[in-house]
């Protein structure tokens, strides 16, 4: 197959998990020889001072060409689309890329209008990442059934929300799963890093939460967990990594709870790999907006064992009672069972572990995902 020009659009400033995603496919593409550049905004501000946004910095230290001229602004804001269009019209003249894939909705409304003025043969491929309803009206109906070549859903259910408004019909929807970041296949080297930075034995259990901080991810229920497993079991801890909106509540919390020094607070981490690492449990509280859950993948790839709540696209990552296990969102009772349950079988604990591995390895790896994805280009590529 000959390779491709393929610009791949995210309107993120901050790092997260659909940003990650993108990074992770573009290296994967790249891998496979096809020229790719990434569009993000130009910059974030962050305690009033500018610095590079994460993905465009992240990017430019892996190799791969960034044009950061759209800010990609949320709303409707006539001039500043118009700004972005023509912008990023000049990229599309001078790359004449074949692929257009975004990601969210202004980089979507933007590269339609751009591809429609400056290069029409390139096809336009949207991923679209979260779960909220998608309405069926006049506007939407241009962009995604005219302007739109191939609709990406990123776990199966998310379907639905094409589907039950009438705006698309299944045959129109692929379905590709959030990669599993590269580092987590091929790590050069793996070291429980935050057990010595906790002063914690490899006997001693210990439980992760990796998550922003948002009310969606229920952070408060993971703190609730930790409180009654903890009453029960006098060796284990407990320990959360991620930041957001919820910090001063999750700390007043730990306060009102005192839970001492076996609950940790690890802050916003960058070596996910020696995190994830450090776990013997991996419990993902979310109620709702999960979708094909990064964390998740990154757990079973390093053979942790995960307790999940079953919203999104989570049973599609987690078999469960396999390797792992789902309890109803919300339910703190049933997390603290799941926890327990694995803490007190660690043969069973480590046989799911194992089976995450194996299916994550299999099913989930960024090279997998950027083959499927290569694919799904050249048939958008055949079709008129």
């Amino acid at each position: 197959m000959r390779a491709l020009t393929i610009i791949q659009a995210d309107f993120h400033r901050h790092w997260g998990g659909q940003a990650e995603v993108v990074l992770a496919l573009s290296k994967a593409l790249a891998a496979r020889s096809h020229r790719i550049t990434i569009a993000c905004p130009p910059t974030k501000v962050t305690a009033g001072k500018t610095e590079e946004s994460d993905l465009s910095a992240r990017a430019r230290e892996a190799g791969i060409p960034v044009f950061s001229e759209c800010n990609f602004t949320k709303g409707f804001k006539p001039l500043s689309l118009l700004r972005d269009v023509r912008r990023l019209g000049s990229l599309l003249q001078k790359e004449k890329p074949d692929i257009y894939h975004c990601h969210g909705s202004q980089d979507h409304w933007i590269g339609a209008l751009a591809i429609r003025k400056f290069s029409p043969t390139t096809k336009l491929i949207r991923t679209r990442h979260n779960i909220y309803p998608i309405h069926n009206h006049a506007a939407n109906r241009w962009l995604f059934r005219k302007k739109t070549a191939q609709v990406v859903c990123i776990f199966g259910d998310q379907k639905k929300f094409f589907t039950d408004c009438g705006l698309l019909e299944a045959e129109r929807l692929a379905v590709l799963h959030s990669p599993l970041p590269q580092e987590f296949v091929s790590a050069p080297s793996v070291e429980r890093a935050v057990r010595r930075e906790l002063k914690l034995s490899d006997a001693t259990p210990l439980v992760g939460f990796v998550a922003n901080f948002h009310p969606d991810k229920a952070p408060l229920d993971f703190v609730a967990t930790a409180a009654r497993v903890m009453k029960l079991h006098r060796d284990v801890h407990f320990a959360m990594a991620g930041h957001g909106p919820l910090d001063e509540p999750i700390r007043a919390e730990l306060a009102r709870l005192d839970l001492g020094s076996r609950f940790h607070m690890l802050g916003f981490r960058k070596d996910m790999v020696n995190v994830m690492a450090s776990f013997d449990l991996l419990a993902l509280t979310s109620v709702t907006r999960e979708a094909s859950s990064t964390v998740l993948k990154q757990a079973g790839a390093m053979g942790v064992p995960v307790i999940a709540t079953d919203v999104g696209g989570t049973r599609e990552v987690v078999d469960d009672g396999r390797t792992g296990i789902l309890v109803k969102p919300g339910d703190v009772d049933a997390l603290t069972m799941a926890v327990l349950a694995l803490l007190n079988d660690p043969a069973k604990s480590r046989a799911m572990g194992e089976a995450g591995r194996k299916k994550v390895l299999s099913e989930f790896t960024a090279a997998a995902i950027a083959e499927r994805t290569e694919a799904l280009y050249f048939q958008a590529l055949e079709k008129r």
